[in-house]
């Protein structure tokens, strides 16, 4: 390898240990996905209900959820227009107006709850920074840097929308496609589905054992040419969360190779 060669894997190896620091610092964030304790999903015909140990009463108003709670126990976080919020004496009504995710409230020590809205069902996602997968959180797991895990292609516009499973088994998702990338794979072309702006969504030969059951990498598109570095590839929620409601990869985006490159398996947990 030349000298210029060295240099450059060098550099591109800095770049790509601090692109790790700041991913693990995001997951250490004490409300992020890391945090997650709980997902309960709100019977839209059960009328006003309890979740768990939420204070208050939750239910589903004309496809909008309706929270009432006592004032003293639960601080609201959002506001117009996501929320309309009401106080009456020691309790407060919100309704959430939003179409998507809320960060509604938060409670007790320091517990948030988040809104989120998934074919067509309502639910309250709990985030507790006292979550013990968090407190244990040191990083995660990857396989080591390597230079040589970059593939390369082209990839031809071809705007849509693609449908997948996720990683619940009831929903669906469907996802904005640009296009197909076009990837050199050992001298023989593989097409797989972008979604996005510009990720693939993807399995491969490790997946499922030595990495998580699927993962996503960001494409670099430059004209009709494209780039993906697998060192930055990543694990979804779902990887992390028995909660978790990520989309998975689109049918036949796989990849013929053992991608050792990017995040590792990591233990699916609940708390």
């Amino acid at each position: 390898m030349s000298t210029t060669a060295q240099t450059s894997d060098s550099t591109a190896k800095t770049t790509w240990e601090g692109f790790r620091r700041r991913r693990d610092e995001s997951l250490a964030a004490p409300h992020g996905i890391l945090a997650q304790v709980g997902l309960h999903w709100i019977d839209p015909t059960a009328g006003p209900q309890q979740v768990g140990d939420v204070p208050g009463s939750w239910e589903v108003v004309d496809d909008r959820l309706v929270a009432t709670f006592p004032t003293s126990e639960v601080s609201l976080l959002a506001g117009s227009p996501e929320v309309e919020a009401h106080a009456d004496g020691e309790s407060t009504t919100a309704t959430v107006l939003a179409a998507g995710d809320v960060r509604l409230a938060g409670f007790g020590q320091d517990v948030q709850i988040d809104v989120i809205r998934r074919g067509g069902r309502i639910g309250l996602r709990l985030l507790d920074p006292a979550a013990p997968r968090l407190a244990a959180f040191d990083g995660v797991p990857t396989f080591a840097y390597d230079a040589a895990q970059v593939l390369t292609g082209t990839w031809r516009r071809d705007p849509t929308t693609v449908t997948v499973d996720t990683a619940m088994p009831w929903l669906e998702a469907k996802l904005p496609s640009p296009g197909v990338a076009v990837l050199d794979v050992a001298g023989s072309e593989v097409e797989l589905v972008l979604t996005g702006e510009a990720s693939i969504l993807f399995t491969d030969e490790t997946s499922g054992a030595e990495s998580a059951d699927w993962r996503q990498v960001r494409a670099e598109l430059d004209g009709d040419q494209v780039r993906v570095d697998l060192n930055y590839a990543l694990n979804f929620p779902s990887a992390f969360s028995a909660w978790g409601t990520c989309p998975k990869p689109p049918a036949g985006n796989h990849l013929p190779l053992a991608v050792r490159a990017g995040e590792s398996r990591v233990e699916q947990t609940e708390h």
